[in-house]
């Protein structure tokens, strides 16, 4: 038992200086507590971990609005986005309009994919975010779609909220930590 103990303490003790040697930016703006998600207005942050958008560290806070949604204002290869939050979507998908505001090309013959939402089936061209940041929670690579011109808001889906270490929902709040 005792071994147990010293093992988890000596794993904690390690974890905590690994992450003392790579400390969250203190320069990188922080979500407003009292209104929405601003998006980052610096430069792009040093890149995490592909794998993991939430650190524990960095968190945004996203304020529920009047028409019931969470909305995110975010940062898509270095260009302002506002996303509604959808839990429900598997990944982030872009209206054809902010998917060309973050310079992606494309011509209606790539729309190949076929979706399905909430006003029925929709085409869709695959592709591939280089970055995507809400307020200091950020991720690279994620997969994401362009909705053909049925997508009226681009969603911030799975694709990127899996990658958050937690999405918390409480009251009028959401907190991605």
């Amino acid at each position: 038992m005792y071994k147990l103990v010293a093992f988890v303490f000596v794993g904690a003790i390690t974890m905590a200086v690994l992450v003392g040697l790579n400390p969250p930016s203190l320069d990188t703006p922080v979500a407003n507590e009292t209104a929405p998600v601003e998006a980052a207005k610096a430069a792009p942050a040093e890149t995490k971990s592909a794998a993991l958008a939430g650190n524990g560290f960095a968190s945004a806070t996203l304020v529920r609005a009047a028409d019931g949604h969470f909305y995110a204002d975010a940062m898509v290869n270095g260009a302002p986005v506002r996303f509604m939050v959808d839990t429900g979507a598997t990944s982030v998908a872009l209206t054809k309009s902010d998917a060309q505001t973050i310079g992606l090309q494309f011509n209606d013959a790539e729309f190949t994919a076929t979706g399905e939402g909430a006003g029925g089936a929709f085409k869709l061209k695959p592709i591939t975010l280089d970055r995507v940041a809400v307020g200091a929670v950020e991720a690279t690579g994620i997969s994401a779609v362009i909705g053909d011109d049925s997508l009226k808001q681009s969603l911030l889906g799975q694709s990127f909220l899996s990658r958050v270490g937690t999405v918390t929902i409480e009251g009028d709040r959401m907190e991605l930590r």
